[in-house]
């Protein structure tokens, strides 16, 4: 396995580090303790694992990957929820469901609420924490912020937010003896506030004890319990004072799925915000944390042409957190050309730089080492500063250095993770430890905000402990940070591909949310979504005349199929891959896609130029810029709200509007889903005004419904009913994961 980086640099010391035996919870979990061990303290080896990215992988392979991925899908869905947005379900039997009834409704007669109750000696009140019996369907949470004491007709009710000691959220938090953290159970259809509807309701006769605990967002070891004064562990458990400094909230998509016991959608592990500490002495401000991470912030971005870098920032630890919130209250208007600055690790061929380029970010920094995917990212990112190497190489090469950026963006190779890998490759020990150099980067860039882009896979239960130590490696620097799976085609893309995303923030810094879907399969007046993305609409993005000129697309030397052909007019069923994907071809079925077409139904511009070597491979392995575009125009605005920016009147707020990657334009004339235009080779014909036209010397006779047209160029005729063009796609092109479906049935297990 390779190694895992340890600091050397002359950076302050780091929040939550650690000394003595009596910080470090013991765990429970023998196998899952050696396996975290061996992750942390790995030893450094003087030969370091790369990857080769220039490996290919042929058709054959690809369906095995493909049939085992189907078969262990199902899995993942136990884990988080997987919805199927691209094909219909065949029809349930009916069934009657009766939604829940609301979690801590206000109290009414015949019980009351009372302000305090004695028991057992002991005097319960609003805002003081007890210690329960545990509860193990909620992370065994053994602790009750007490909200509510209710009077009831059974007795004595305790209503009031669980905490649990953060040993047992499986390593995704540093295990910190007497560290506690709430745990939020929460519905997105309940508008209700988090700590509202994620309360739960205990009797009186669970309670053992009150315990004293700190809700506080400053870092870690502030407010713990003093040392030296307890004779033993058993005594710290059992009397020293506990501290919340984080919060993990689980979201479902309803209440329904969440009685059911249905897998969350979302998961967050995020600090505790200044805003929900109660008590000052608790309290630090959110730019005096910031400030002691990464040295503050530039509001609007730290790129600012012709201003030098000295000039950007000034940091005055001393200023109180009133003073400073109240000056960044004050909105300012951005500076000309001022933009957020955006690294790109694992760059490839850029397709995540380029969507955050026209979201309006300025790259600054990329890192990989496939030389052809280099070769292709020079060609369109000159600004950019382009390292070449391996990632082990740059982190060495940048440790002296205090570059910070404002957003970055991991996406890390995933073959290691995915759900069909079965068996040992070469690269299993280089992609594990790629995935662990992801915090070395955090910690060395210190971005504001950063996401992470991996497969899906990663969450199958047998990767539970790397995933867990993946967030660890993220919350032990206090990032907050969220995930969920999404099915891109809801972002824009147009073709089916699920993706784990996640967002984290620094400490200081508030957490985005996940942007709202912008395309749904059907959309309903009001919900502000698009119809999906189709085949046939992103096709037209590639000018008429670009067989002529473009060398990515001679659909004329393409290989003869004969294949059935499909309608155009929905997303690309399956997902594209570095061959291609298996059971992707031209809708004609006479041809497979040219490399353009992948590339712009991928989300590449329709100029985009790949370079040698392994162009589909860059292709395949992109992160849709369209979808990019999207998610970190959220980010951008978000950025831009909480800084208290806003655009002078001479420039465009959104800057990324000067080239639309995504924009549903065609090129030579505008197309419609209706139009009774269509392009034929270099050409359009209308297929109203007229019952015979030439094309390239040929003659298209109309008979009936049908009608033949003959390419002589191409040679990529189809028959084809002009009036209604009811062509349907074969079952070769439909994902056999979107025939059987998920079982939704089964309860999520995540202890």
């Amino acid at each position: 396995m390779g190694p895992i980086i340890k600091s050397t640099s002359e950076r302050p010391p780091l929040p939550g580090t650690r000394n003595g035996w009596e910080e470090d919870e013991l765990c429970g979990d023998s196998v899952q303790a050696a396996i975290e061990r061996r992750l942390q303290e790995m030893p450094s080896r003087p030969k370091h694992p790369t990857i080769d990215h220039t490996q290919s992988q042929n058709e054959e392979d690809a369906v095995v990957e493909r049939d085992i991925e189907i078969l262990l899908e199902p899995e993942i869905a136990e884990v988080i929820e997987v919805i199927d947005l691209t094909t219909e379900r065949a029809p349930r039997r009916p069934r009657t469901v009766t939604n829940p009834s609301r979690r801590n409704p206000s109290v009414t007669l015949p019980n009351q609420w009372l302000n305090s109750y004695t028991y057992n000696g002991m005097e319960l009140r609003r805002g003081v924490t007890i210690e329960m019996l545990a509860i193990p369907r909620l992370r065994h949470a053994s602790f009750l912020l007490i909200q509510l004491i209710i009077r009831t007709e059974s007795g004595i009710v305790l209503r009031g937010l669980p905490l649990t000691r953060t040993r047992n959220l499986r390593g995704q938090l540093p295990r910190l003896r007497n560290e506690v953290a709430l745990i939020l159970e929460v519905d997105n259809d309940d508008f209700r506030p988090d700590d509202e509807q994620a309360a739960i309701e205990v009797p009186v006769t669970t309670v053992q004890k009150i315990r004293i605990c700190h809700i506080t967002n400053k870092v870690f070891p502030e407010h713990r319990f003093p040392g030296g004064i307890y004779d033993s562990v058993k005594d710290i458990e059992e009397k020293g004072v506990l501290v919340c400094r984080w919060k993990v909230r689980h979201l479902w998509g309803n209440a329904v799925k969440r009685v059911n016991k249905k897998p969350p959608c979302e998961f967050m592990v995020a600090r505790i915000n200044a805003e929900d500490v109660l008590k000052e002495r608790f309290r630090a401000s959110n730019s005096c944390l910031t400030n002691t991470w990464r040295g503050g912030k530039v509001r609007g971005g730290s790129f600012i042409p012709d201003e030098p870098d000295s000039a950007r920032l000034t940091v005055n630890l001393e200023t109180s957190g009133a003073q400073t919130g109240m000056f960044q209250d004050v909105w300012i208007p951005r500076k000309p050309g001022q933009q957020f600055t955006f690294a790109d690790m694992f760059c490839g061929a850029g397709g995540a730089s380029c969507g955050a380029r026209h979201a309006g970010f300025r790259v600054e920094l990329s890192v990989d080492n496939a030389p052809g995917a280099c070769n292709t990212y020079r060609v369109h990112f000159p600004e950019a500063d382009l390292r070449q190497q391996d990632m082990y190489d740059f982190i060495m090469e940048m440790r002296p250095s205090h570059l910070h950026i404002d957003v970055l963006h991991l996406s890390p190779p995933c073959q290691y993770w995915s759900p069909a890998h079965t068996t040992a490759g070469v690269n299993d020990e280089a992609n594990i430890a790629i995935l662990f150099a992801c915090h070395e980067l955090v910690k060395m860039l210190r971005p504001r905000i950063f996401t992470l882009e991996q497969t899906y896979g990663i969450l199958h239960p047998r990767f539970e402990y790397y995933f867990n130590a993946l967030v660890h490696g993220f919350t032990q620097y206090d990032y907050s940070v969220r995930w969920k799976m999404v099915n891109l085609l809801t972002w824009g893309a147009s073709s089916q591909r699920q993706r784990l995303v996640m967002i984290g923030s620094c400490i200081g810094e508030e957490l985005p949310p996940f942007p709202l879907a912008t395309h749904s399969k059907e959309p309903v007046d009001g919900d502000g979504t698009m119809p999906y993305r189709t085949v046939r609409q992103v096709l037209r993005k590639i000018p008429p005349d670009a067989v002529r000129h473009d060398k990515l697309h001679t659909p004329s030397k393409m290989k003869r199929l004969r294949l059935p052909r499909w309608d155009p007019d929905i997303p690309l069923a399956r997902t594209i891959t570095c061959s291609g994907g298996v059971g992707n071809y031209h809708y004609s079925g006479k041809r497979d896609f040219t490399l353009r077409e992948y590339a712009v139904l991928q989300g590449f511009p329709a100029n985009y130029q790949f370079q040698r070597p392994g162009k589909k491979r860059q292709v395949g392995n992109a992160f849709p810029p369209t979808v990019v575009k999207m998610l970190y125009k959220h980010l951008r605005r978000w950025l831009e709200q909480k800084d208290r920016v806003y655009a002078n009147e001479d420039e465009l707020s959104d800057s990324e509007e000067e080239f639309d990657i995504d924009s549903d334009s065609d090129h030579g004339c505008s197309l419609g889903d209706d139009s009774e235009v269509e392009y034929v080779g270099g050409r359009e014909i209308d297929r109203k005004t007229s019952d015979v036209e030439f094309i390239g010397g040929r003659t298209l006779h109309r008979k009936t419904s049908v009608v033949t047209i003959n390419d002589s160029e191409f040679d990529d005729s189809m028959d084809i009913d002009a009036t209604t063009q009811e062509a349907h796609s074969p079952e070769l092109s439909i994902e056999k994961i979107q025939l059987i479906g998920y079982d939704s049935s089964s309860p999520i297990e995540l202890d």
